[in-house]
């Protein structure tokens, strides 16, 4: 916006007697100024409308947790023990997911897979397995931690792919602070091994 105004005015000043010359330039200079006011607004909007967007998703990713982590609470005792340590884990890991939403966003097959793990297998999982009848649970029980198994092993690989951004992000930021901070002489020495 401001080029633009700094034209409008550079144009004015050229054409300085001729009355025109104020009314083409001020008419360029906020001309421009609107576009790129608009320009700018509406990358402004989009943005809020996405980050809108991503917490709306990640409340429902909240609430769906929170409901498959009631149900392992209250209906523990009707699942095999071996798998109530995992499942727990996988809830935990599922939760810290959802709190860096935003690191997956350049990753959509993987959000789409904590999408459909969280609102669908999770808990279609651990309801077909409930709704069996007792007596039949412990003969099932293997099928059952084999199918937990599966989905533990999907949550720990998103949630390392998450971790393994923030953590690269983070020995760039180191290097950033090396460079920005040391002395270019013991770089220099040390790199060369002097």
């Amino acid at each position: 916006m401001g080029v633009f105004l700094v034209l409008g005015t550079l144009l004015t000043v050229l054409m300085l007697p001729d009355p025109w010359a104020w009314a083409a330039g001020a008419i360029f200079g906020l001309a421009g100024g609107a576009a790129a006011f608009g320009i700018l607004s509406t990358v402004e909007q989009s943005d809020r409308r996405r980050a809108l967007r991503r917490r709306s998703e990640q409340q429902r990713l909240r609430d769906g947790l929170a409901e498959v982590d009631e149900m392992l609470r209250t209906r523990s005792g009707r699942l095999p023990p071996s798998t109530q340590g995992q499942l727990r884990m996988m809830t935990v890991g599922l939760e810290e997911i959802v709190e860096r939403w935003e690191d997956l966003e350049r990753l959509p097959e993987q959000q789409e897979g904590v999408r459909r793990t969280v609102e669908s297998h999770l808990p279609r999982t651990i309801e077909l397995f409930l709704a069996l009848p007792d007596e039949d649970k412990p003969r099932h029980a293997q099928e059952f931690k084999a199918q937990v198994g599966l989905l533990a092993e999907a949550v720990a690989k998103t949630r390392d792919t998450v971790v393994a951004k923030n953590l690269q992000a983070l020995q760039t930021n180191r290097w950033l602070l090396e460079e920005s901070l040391g002395d270019p002489d013991e770089t220099l020495f040390r790199e060369n091994g002097l």
